[in-house]
């Protein structure tokens, strides 16, 4: 900051206006000034709170020991808010609070010793771990507490038997820290002393030590723990779901050899359908649904069920746990309980047909088609879907019930599902229905869905369609040889062409377009000749990425064009081309055309990078036209630069 006047900040600082106290701590922190560090302390008190934030602002951007130091005596204000301010300042300054930090951990105030840990907790500073050993014996159990916590956070193996030996404090909740302190270490040299106290301990210690087992144990220890657990959990011993889920999933992860014999299931079964039921909130009943569908027992189905019945709604991704579980405890079975829900309808039905399409399973393909006059749209979607990750020739036969179906939707997915599944086979029947469909995206989707069959009777097919009476039926052939992108197809895409329908000739433009062939060039130039300007805008659209000599002087001659869009297009083309001798045709259309075709000269220009044109730019700087103005300003800046 230049020419800072000191005397007047101090007077703004003073000043009984918040708004000039406020700009002043501003001003302050733009200019770093650490001379107005015990100015901006005291501001810190100010009655107004946009004072008290612009005042903590610049103590942080000025850092320092200084500012530190200056923090220290707000932690034993009285005001627990100022106390607060002083916390969060030392926390945000890092190292430059290191020094007062190792002040503090010695000072006389027991509070302010466990001020200080909790900072060094929440910024993970480890260089005060000497100084934090000898915490964990301190004589307040506030103190005592923090500092396991803290060295928990920190993760320092040697932090280790420091906290094993606060497991034996004589303050519940020193012992309570010291498990979560022990649990964020995640060393196995706590975990049978942990274990210990979910035998020994009740209450929230042997909560606390569950959680931290579940978090530390392997594979094999958590299989070694939920044994030794099972007798307790069989007489009704409660243990948080979290943890007994946690330690499910590590012993049927991949991996690993735990063969739990039928009992073993039976009681953590148990112990999660009650807790299930006891669970008021959603996520404690899903994650002991998490853990049922682990155990693997079609019992489960019950609970899952119930849990959907008594939602409004379900999110995606709940719904596809729902379906992971369904499958899991279903052993990939189309299991009668499933059977009898899904005839039953509900809201159960989309998570089980969805389960049936990821178990592939064939047998439910009758049932599935009985569906069809009972469910509504979306469902039936659904039923189709699940069809086609079924794939067997049943489920084909019934795909093909659903492409003469009501709903359009139904539609497009069966004939995509058809023309993967079937294939060559499917040919036909999926020609018939173009032929029958009266809603254009639906032909449309099916038209794309034929293409992507790898058979020669495709092409026929389509090729035939360009002799059909029927308008749309040419166009599908159009469209569909130009995405089966065939070299065979060109000629008969030259004939379409030449169709007297506008939408024919340009599917027949576009498809032309797309298959990219070189030597079609003079084909795509003669469509910006065509009586139609919806044919010629949709070659220009098609003509985007193509180059050469020809395809510039077709552009340049459809600058005369009578179509503003159809010039607006070729001025832009030009511009892509890269090509510097057409820069004098542009900058005239950017002085006589109309306004959109001056807006896209002025970009083409700056796409060309013609510095020459900045002084006709200029003249339009004020143009009226807010899009113009904005093309000529970049195309300025762009290329003054």
């Amino acid at each position: 900051m230049e020419n800072v006047d000191i005397d007047s900040l101090r007077d703004m600082l003073a000043s009984e206006d918040p708004c000039l106290r406020r700009d002043a701590c501003e001003r302050i922190e733009e200019g770093r000034l650490n001379g107005f560090v015990p100015a901006l302390t005291e501001a810190l008190r100010d009655a107004d709170p946009g004072v008290r934030e612009a005042a903590l602002n610049a103590l942080t951007s000025i850092g320092g020991p200084e500012v530190a130091e200056a923090m220290v005596p707000l932690l034993k204000d009285p005001s627990a808010a100022i106390r607060n301010i002083g916390i969060e300042i030392l926390e945000l300054l890092g190292q430059d609070a290191s020094s007062a930090l190792a002040t503090l951990l010695k000072d006389s105030d027991q509070d302010v010793v466990k001020f200080a840990i909790d900072i060094i907790s929440n910024t993970r500073n480890d260089e005060f771990l000497n100084l934090l050993y000898p915490l964990i014996k301190h004589e307040n159990p506030n103190v005592r507490a923090s500092a396991a916590v803290c060295l928990g956070k920190l993760r320092d193996q040697e932090s280790v038997p420091a906290l094993l030996s606060a497991l034996e404090d004589q303050e519940e909740w020193v012992k309570f820290s010291a498990i979560e302190g022990l649990g964020l270490m995640q060393d196995r040299r706590a975990l049978q002393p942990l274990m210990r106290m979910t035998e020994t301990d009740s209450g929230l210690i042997k909560e606390a030590a569950i959680d931290a087992v579940a978090k530390m144990a392997s594979a094999v220890d958590a299989s070694a723990v939920l044994q030794k657990l099972e007798p307790m959990v069989r007489k009704g011993k409660d243990f948080s779901t979290g943890a007994i889920v946690e330690l499910l999933e590590k012993v049927f992860s991949a991996g690993s050899d735990f063969r739990p014999d039928p009992e073993f299931r039976k009681t953590y079964f148990a112990f999660l359908t009650r807790k299930f039921e006891e669970e008021t909130d959603r996520a404690g009943q899903l994650k002991a649904i998490r853990g049922l569908s682990l155990l693997k027992m079609p019992e489960a189905l019950d609970c899952i069920f119930s849990y959907i019945d008594d939602q409004n709604d379900i999110d995606e991704e709940t719904e596809a746990l729902l379906v992971d579980s369904t499958v899991s405890v279903s052993g990939r079975r189309f299991l009668p309980a499933l059977k009898e829900k899904l005839l039953k309808g509900g809201k159960s039905l989309k998570v089980i047909v969805k389960a049936l399409g990821e178990m592939r399973a064939v047998s439910a393909v009758p049932v599935l088609k009985e569906l069809v006059s009972r469910v509504g749209k979306n469902e039936l979607r659904e039923v189709v879907a699940a069809l086609e990750s079924i794939g067997s020739t049943s489920s084909i036969e019934v795909l093909y019930d659903f492409l003469e179906g009501p709903d359009g939707h139904t539609r497009k997915v069966a004939a995509r599902a058809l023309a993967s599944l079937a294939g060559p086979a499917a040919v036909t029947r999926l020609f018939d229905a173009v032929r029958k469909e009266s809603y254009r995206d639906v032909m449309e989707e099916i038209t794309d869905s034929l293409a992507l069959i790898p058979a020669d009777s495709v092409r026929k097919g389509f090729t035939s369609f360009l002799e059909d009476p029927n308008e749309q039926m040419r166009e599908m052939g159009a469209r569909g040889l130009g995405l089966i992108g065939d070299e065979k197809a060109l000629d008969s895409l030259k004939a379409a062409a030449q169709d007297r329908s506008p939408s024919v000739r340009k599917a027949a433009y576009k498809s032309m377009a797309r298959l990219g062939f070189p030597y079609a060039a003079d084909v795509l130039i003669k469509g910006l000749a065509d009586d139609s300007d919806d044919v010629k805008l949709s070659v220009l659209k098609g003509l985007n990425g193509w180059s050469g000599e020809k395809i510039k002087s077709a552009l340049v001659r459809s600058l005369m064009d009578r179509n503003i869009w159809v010039r607006y297009h070729s001025v832009l083309l030009l511009g892509e081309l890269g090509e510097h001798d057409i820069e004098n045709l542009i900058i005239e259309k950017l002085i006589k055309d109309e306004a959109p075709v001056k807006a896209a000269a002025a970009r083409a220009l700056e796409r060309l990078g013609a510095t020459a044109a900045v002084g006709a730019l200029e003249q339009f700087v004020n143009h009226p036209d807010p899009s113009v103005r904005g093309a000529v300003e970049s195309a300025i800046e762009t290329l003054r630069c």
